[in-house]
C-alpha cells in the first residue's frame, strides 16, 4: 500500500509537533520533530526516487507524498506534474479512494494545478462526484459506484470518505483556512481560489470565536470582490488572487483586485 501506515505515522508526528509547539511543550516537541523527520526520510528512501517518481505509481500515493510533505521540497513540482499526468491518463478522472480523496483537490490547487482540480470536481462521467448526482444522490457515497448503471446500490450511500471533497469548497473555493501556528481559528487565512467557471462563492464557519464569513464574486470587468467577517478575538491573513495580502483584525472587511 505504498507505506500508507508510515505516511500517516509521519503526518501524526507532525500534528503532535504543532500541538506541542502551541502548548509550549519543548521536550515533547523535540521528540515529535525527530520522529517526523525520521519517518519522512524512511518513507522517501523506500518509496521515492531522485527524479521525483513514487512507488507504487498511483494517484493516491502521489497525493500522500505531496499532502504530507513526504516528497523533498525541490521535487514537489515533479511529483505534482506526475500526478497530473496520471489524472490525464485516466481521461481526467479521480483515481483515489477513502484515504487520499480528501487531499486530492487541495494538493492540485496548492501546487499550481487548480484548473485540474476544478475539472475533476465538475467531471460528469464515472468515477466522479457529478455521476453520483446524475444517478439521484442526495448524499455522497462510500464508493464511486455506490449505485451502478442498473440502479443497484453498493455499500453506504452516505459516507465521509469521498464526501471529504466538501473541505476543498471551504478551504479553497471560499478560501477559509486554518493558520497552523495558532489554535482553533484564533488566527486564520482567507485565500479564495476562483476558477472552474464559478462567478461567486459563499461560505460560513462557526469557529470557537464566532462565525467566519467569506463571500466573493467576479464582475464582467474581471474584477474580484471579497467580503469577509472576522469574529471578535480573532484575526485573519487575507490573500487575494492577484497576490496582494493584508492582515486584518475582527470586523467586516471588503477587498477588490483585478483577475489575471
Amino acid at each position: 500500500m505504498g507505506g500508507l501506515r508510515y505516511a500517516h505515522l509521519h503526518y501524526c508526528a507532525k500534528l503532535l509537533l504543532r500541538v506541542a509547539g502551541i502548548l509550549g511543550k519543548r521536550e515533547p516537541a523535540g521528540r515529535y520533530l525527530e520522529l517526523a523527520e525520521n519517518t519522512r526520510h524512511a518513507w522517501w528512501t523506500e518509496y521515492g526516487d531522485a527524479d521525483g517518481s513514487v512507488r507504487p505509481h498511483t494517484q493516491a500515493n502521489l497525493v500522500r507524498a505531496l499532502a504530507f510533505g513526504l516528497a523533498p521540497d525541490h521535487l514537489r513540482g515533479a511529483v505534482a506534474q506526475e500526478l497530473v499526468r496520471l489524472i490525464r491518463a485516466a481521461d481526467t478522472h479521480v483515481g483515489t479512494g477513502i484515504f487520499a480523496t480528501a487531499y486530492l483537490l487541495p494538493v492540485l490547487a496548492d501546487t499550481g494545478h487548480a484548473d485540474i482540480a476544478f475539472e475533476l470536481l465538475h467531471r460528469d462521467t464515472s468515477p466522479s462526484w457529478m455521476t453520483m448526482i446524475d444517478r439521484g444522490a442526495t448524499t455522497i457515497w462510500e464508493r464511486w459506484d455506490g449505485v451502478d448503471e442498473s440502479g443497484k446500490a453498493h455499500f453506504s450511500l452516505n459516507h465521509f470518505s469521498l464526501g471529504s471533497v466538501i473541505s476543498f469548497m471551504h478551504t479553497h473555493i471560499a478560501g477559509i483556512r486554518l493558520d497552523r501556528t495558532a489554535p482553533a481559528y484564533r488566527r486564520f487565512r482567507v485565500e479564495p481560489v476562483p476558477g472552474g467557471g464559478l462567478s461567486s462563492a459563499r461560505a460560513q464557519l462557526d469557529s470557537p470565536y464566532g462565525r467566519i464569513e467569506s463571500a466573493w464574486r467576479t464582475a464582467t470587468d474581471r474584477r474580484f470582490h471579497l467580503d469577509l467577517a472576522v469574529p471578535p478575538g480573532a484575526a485573519a491573513d487575507v490573500r487575494l488572487p492577484d497576490g496582494s495580502a493584508e492582515a486584518v483584525s475582527a470586523g467586516r472587511w471588503s477587498f477588490t483586485c483585478n483577475l489575471a
